[in-house]
């Protein structure tokens, strides 16, 4: 399988696999199995604290300027 991803994303992937030791490959294998044994419920709770989060530094950086 071929996906394409964001260049960020991507070294953002290659800094952490770097990190870990392992490939980039071994890293988004383990990500991919962490994802699919999440609940959908839970799934769905970690979607609204990184939108809450989101929410939080844009205040933040708007507070700032």
């Amino acid at each position: 399988m071929t996906l394409a991803i964001p260049t960020d994303l991507e070294q953002k992937l290659v800094d952490r696999a770097r990190q870990r030791n392992v490939s980039v490959e071994t890293l988004v294998g383990e990500a991919l199995q962490w994802y699919l044994r999440l609940e959908p419920g839970l799934i769905d709770e970690l979607e609204a604290w990184q939108d809450v989060r989101e929410e939080a530094l844009s205040i933040v950086e708007e507070g700032s300027r």
